[in-house]
């Protein structure tokens, strides 16, 4: 309406002209109806245009808001990237705090069970020690002869002399037998023969007989002796107090167990063992009774292991190889029966007879496949 009434307000002269004479040829009445027409007109157009500027003042208020809520939300952005970086930041220094108390955890694991194989080692060394008189009391043990005390620490220690030899091997292929006679008279005379023919499945087979060359063997002496004064002390805790400190608790901790008078504590803080000596023989059974031993510092119990003191020494060491007298090495023999007890029992029956040269059998040791390994026992087999 505002822009018909501007555009009806730039008409052209004649026309305006013509619209005044019109206007003046019109009666009064009329003029008067035709004025409140445009008044009329005139308050819309006043109405409308303060309509319109109510409408822009709101838009311009609702521009403002949005202006001001997106400027909030742009700085709450912010603050929750600012909050979501220091806590990323936080979550990385927690992940690498934890990594490396992992890593050290690690590490402390890998010492633990380095200590622990170690601890099982020397467990294992303990038990091996005193267990070799309970090993030993499974074998054949000959007494030879006693020695006289040559000090007084002879006589307050407790020793012993192991001659030991190793079992001898002795090779046996496919197709030979091995036969040991009860004189060496007779396997020696078959060795002397040296080719024999014997029935297996009722055929004729060719045998060789030949001298049982064993390998080369050992022989050496162990000497033993436990102390009956002085036991060593091990896994001493590393702790950063004056010798002479760990000294007296070693002291008071075995005076506590009543092993007997001290004489004297040779400690070694670098090694972290002890060597304690008493005034008079102990029972070698208390210290393995009691095996382990605690002490306490700063508040924190330390194990101690405990042993007596032991000394080990070998001697005589010799290797030598030879041939046995009592024992034949057959070759040649293609049985088709796989039975092992059959041939053997053939061989044997055969050997067994003076007829064939033989005599008394005291084992036969057939390989039908493969190889085997005979072992020779020194104190049961004599050498050439």
């Amino acid at each position: 309406m505002l822009a018909e009434f501007e555009s009806e307000s730039k008409l052209s002269p004649w026309r305006t002209a013509t619209m005044a004479e019109d206007q003046l040829s019109k009666s009064e009445p009329e003029l008067l109806k035709e004025l409140e027409k445009w008044k009329e007109k005139l308050k819309n157009l006043e109405k409308q245009k303060t309509e319109i500027l109510l409408s822009k003042l709101a838009l311009d208020e609702e521009r403002k808001m949005r202006q001001k809520a997106l400027a909030d939300l742009r700085v709450h952005n912010a603050k929750q990237a600012t909050e979501r970086m220091r806590i990323q930041k936080n979550q990385e220094e927690r992940h690498s705090l934890i990594n490396e108390q992992n890593n050290k955890l690690i590490k402390e694991i890998e010492v633990l069970k380095m200590n622990l194989a170690a601890e099982k080692e020397k467990r294992r060394e303990f038990t091996r020690s005193f267990s070799l008189q309970q090993s030993l009391l499974k074998k054949k043990m000959k007494f030879m002869h006693l020695e006289d005390a040559k000090d007084e620490d002879d006589c307050t220690n407790m020793s012993c002399c192991f001659h030991l030899a190793t079992k001898i091997p002795l090779t046996v292929n496919r197709g030979e037998a091995l036969i040991q006679f009860e004189e060496e008279s007779v396997a020696q005379h078959l060795i002397r023969k040296h080719n024999h023919i014997i029935n297996l499945e009722n055929k004729e087979i060719a045998l060789k007989a030949c001298p049982a060359v064993l390998a080369t063997g050992t022989t050496f002496k162990i000497q033993v002796k436990l102390s009956q004064r002085e036991i060593y002390v091990c896994n001493i805790p590393n702790i950063n107090i004056p010798e002479e400190w760990m000294r007296e608790k070693l002291e008071l901790l075995f005076y506590k167990a009543k092993l007997g008078e001290i004489q004297k504590i040779l400690y070694n803080p670098f090694l972290q063992e002890a060597k304690v000596i008493f005034c008079q023989p102990i029972a070698l059974n208390k210290i393995i009774r009691h095996g382990q031993y605690c002490i306490n510092v700063f508040g924190k119990t330390h194990f101690l292991t405990v042993s007596p003191l032991k000394k080990c020494d070998v001697e005589n060491v010799q290797m030598f190889s030879g041939i046995s007298k009592k024992a034949v090495l057959l070759t040649g023999i293609n049985a088709e029966q796989k039975d092992e007890e059959n041939v053997e029992d053939m061989i044997e029956i055969h050997f067994q007879k003076p007829s064939n040269g033989g005599g008394e059998v005291d084992r036969v040791t057939y390989i039908p496949e493969g190889t085997k390994i005979a072992y020779f026992e020194i104190d049961q087999a004599d050498f050439i």
